[in-house]
């Protein structure tokens, strides 16, 4: 009797463990990737309808969010209540001795008891992140595989912006942005409330800011030309409602980070106070992108005054400790026109010197003056790289965004600082080679894989400078973005390998594409249970194989005389000549970029060859600042020192009436023999109607061809 009764216990074990292993499972290969997992061979802990959420004090919203995670994936929630030493089910706990830095938390799982230890809170709740994203979408039970995570940030600092100034986002779809931030164990939301094209934030002192500045009267039409619609758009936010906003994010261990722009993107607040600029008016609610030369005017105090009674209002509703004023793309040709404006920088005893203007200092006075409202009040402010350029506040946080370089010189001068460059981080860039198949932007190249590659802690920096890189931040700019469907499709996955670099491993040698994209799929899972719009290109690459037909120049020697700029200097001086076609994405790496300076290329043909004929390819993208060249000479030489010209070509400058994309240019001569060929590509000045007149434009060319 005894024999049957041990057989009948033997056979409802493997009864038991052959149900278990056919549950669905956990997987904590997530992102962003835990720092330390280890897997333990047990029977499993099994998540079922009468597992309870047990918690301890202050933990009672993450055990919520637990409880409504499970019951998105598997349409149950789990019951949550206080934790008294119960040995089954789910516990969360805060045990801050157990760790040495924020937001870290450890996850042991046995096969009775799930325990979440986090060094704070906001520790706990990116647990509770790991665990919802490890679980599959199906019904309980699911069984999760015994071990041990320990997990914490690489970065204090994790972020992502959005615009809502150039089209209007409602509260309800930042709420979305908020999760889809939480979603991603990012911490800090950078909420861009002020603009040329509209104000987004009420000010109680200053009414006419939401009653004028917050619509504009149309929209320009295409590509910053000069046709516009005459549809009003716009929209603003309640002081309640951004209070309310300040709540449903700290829930989510999210702060909300305001920026008024100052002083230039101002014209929205000119439009509704005439008197805060350089000329009084009249201003607009400006209808196109870009930079006007219309700011606010630092030489008038009362403008002063308006800006610190701005501020303040703002500090009232949102308790972050970092406040962003802006300082970026500030034309000074109003100032350097405008009485008030000299008598100010003669007050100030201001001098310009051999690398900044009077003006550009003038500029670092209305940006100290601010920071120092700001700090009265026990906050910090953020600027973009612009506010380098000057005296700048000791304490100020630079965010670097064109390219790297202004943040390595402000952790090399102490300041702190946060990568945010828009080579590999401004997500309004297209993810394919071929905008044909994208939703519009406003232009560049940016695919997942090179957000995936960014190095935030840039080798120039010794450790010790390196430690003043306290974040990572991606920026969703709207001027081509109309709605938050599009904002979504713009942001995932791209936000996926964001989430890798701000929390898990800063050095891209050690990480590993292929096993992320794997990783992702589970994402886009969640992003379709949550209907989020994503771009899906990284799970079905297209290649594209657009190529010229071999030709005199492919692939021989090739030099520059004159470099590229380094944001668009891709592989250098063999992209010219490497038989592939650039598309129209202009940071695709398939072009090389020329500000300011032409391009001056030299092809070795490697022996004596009669040629005729030289083409090329040129982009346009007017709304960047990229026209078509202006001029184009042909020269050759025998011995590759003393060269002769032997075709030339002018370009009349493209117009708002033509079309932007991929052009090509050909100079046909007599037939010559020679080894050696220079071509020498010039550039526009960009034109009145433009809104960089007076400034060089950019040319952008690729594939080189000698027949």
């Amino acid at each position: 009797m005894m024999r049957k009764h041990v057989i009948l216990l033997f056979l409802m074990a493997l009864l038991l463990s052959a149900c278990t292993e056919q549950l669905p499972q956990a997987n904590y290969d997530v992102i962003p990737l835990p720092k330390e997992v280890k897997r333990i061979e047990a029977k499993p802990f099994t998540l079922r309808e009468q597992t309870v959420v047990y918690y301890e004090e202050g933990l009672h919203r993450e055990a919520q969010f637990l409880s409504e995670y499970v019951n998105d994936l598997m349409g149950y929630p789990l019951a949550t209540t206080p934790f008294n030493g119960e040995t089954d089910g789910i516990v969360l706990r805060l045990v801050p001795d157990d760790f040495t830095q924020a937001e870290a938390y450890d996850i042991t799982i046995t096969p009775h008891q799930v325990t979440l230890k986090g060094s704070d809170p906001a520790g706990v709740f990116h647990g509770v992140q790991t665990l919802r994203k490890s679980l599959p979408i199906a019904h309980l039970p699911i069984a999760l595989p015994c071990g041990q995570i320990h997990d914490w940030p690489s970065f204090a600092y994790r972020a992502m912006h959005l615009d809502p100034c150039r089209h209007f986002m409602d509260l309800d779809s930042v709420k979305i942005y908020i999760d889809m931030l939480a979603l991603h164990n990012m911490n800090q939301f950078h909420f861009h409330l002020s603009e040329d094209q509209g104000w987004r934030i009420e000010i109680k002192k200053y009414p006419e800011l939401t009653r004028v500045g917050a619509y504009r009267n149309g929209t320009v039409i295409g590509r910053n030309g000069r046709l516009y619609d005459t549809i009003r758009h716009g929209g603003f936010y309640t002081q309640e409602q951004l209070r309310e906003l300040v709540q449903y994010a700290a829930e989510r261990h999210v702060n909300i980070i305001p920026e008024i722009d100052l002083p230039g993107h101002m014209q929205a607040a000119l439009a509704s106070y005439p008197w805060l600029g350089c000329t009084g008016g009249p201003y607009e609610v400006w209808k196109r992108w870009g930079v006007s030369d219309d700011v606010l005017c630092a030489g008038n105090e009362p403008t002063m005054q308006f800006v610190e009674d701005v501020l303040n209002e703002v500090m009232d509703i949102f308790p972050s400790p970092y406040i962003h004023i802006g300082g970026d793309e500030c034309p000074k040709v109003r100032w350097e026109r405008c009485p008030k404006c000299q008598a100010k920088i003669k007050e100030l005893g201001i001098k310009a010197d051999e690398r900044f203007s009077a003006e550009d200092y003038l500029q670092s006075y209305v940006m100290n003056r601010m920071a120092k409202v700001v700090e009265a009040r026990g906050r910090r402010v953020i600027g973009w790289d612009e506010i380098l350029d000057g005296n700048v506040s000791e304490t100020a946080i630079i965010m670097s965004w064109r390219g790297t370089e202004g943040g390595i010189e402000a952790a090399r001068r102490g300041h702190d600082v946060i990568m945010a460059p828009a080579s590999h981080l401004y997500f309004d860039y297209y993810q394919s080679e071929d905008p044909a198949t994208e939703p519009s932007c406003v232009g560049g190249y940016l695919p997942v894989s090179r957000v995936y590659e960014f190095r935030p802690l840039p080798r120039e920096l010794t450790p010790e400078q390196q430690k003043h890189i306290i974040g990572v931040q991606a920026n969703i700019w709207t001027e081509y973005i109309t709605s938050f469907h599009h904002v979504e499709y713009m942001a995932m996955p791209r936000m996926d390998a964001l989430a890798e670099i701000q929390w898990n491993n800063p050095d891209p040698e050690k990480r590993d594409f292929d096993a992320f994209v794997e990783r992702c799929r589970h994402m886009a899972e969640l992003y379709d249970l949550y209907h989020y719009n994503y771009a899906k290109q990284i799970f079905s690459p297209q290649v594209y194989t657009d190529t010229v037909a071999p030709n005199l120049a492919t692939h021989k020697p090739i030099y520059l005389r004159e470099q590229p700029n380094e944001q668009y200097a891709s592989t250098g001086a063999t992209v010219l000549n490497d038989g592939e076609m650039g598309r129209i994405a202009y940071t695709s790496g398939r072009w090389l970029g020329f500000w300011g300076q032409p391009l001056d290329a030299v092809i070795d043909l490697e022996q004596t060859a009669t040629l005729n004929h030289v083409r090329f390819r040129a982009l346009v993208n007017k709304g960047a600042w990229i026209y078509n060249p202006s001029h184009a000479s042909v020269l050759v030489s025998d011995d590759g020192e003393n060269f002769r010209e032997v075709a030339q070509l002018d370009i009349p400058i493209t117009t708002w009436l033509d079309k932007d994309g991929n052009f090509t240019y050909e100079l046909t001569f007599e037939p010559v023999a020679a080894r050696f060929v220079e071509v020498i590509i010039k550039d526009h000045m960009l034109p009145e109607d433009h809104d960089g007149y007076g400034y060089p434009a950019w040319i952008f060319v690729d594939e080189i061809e000698i027949n």
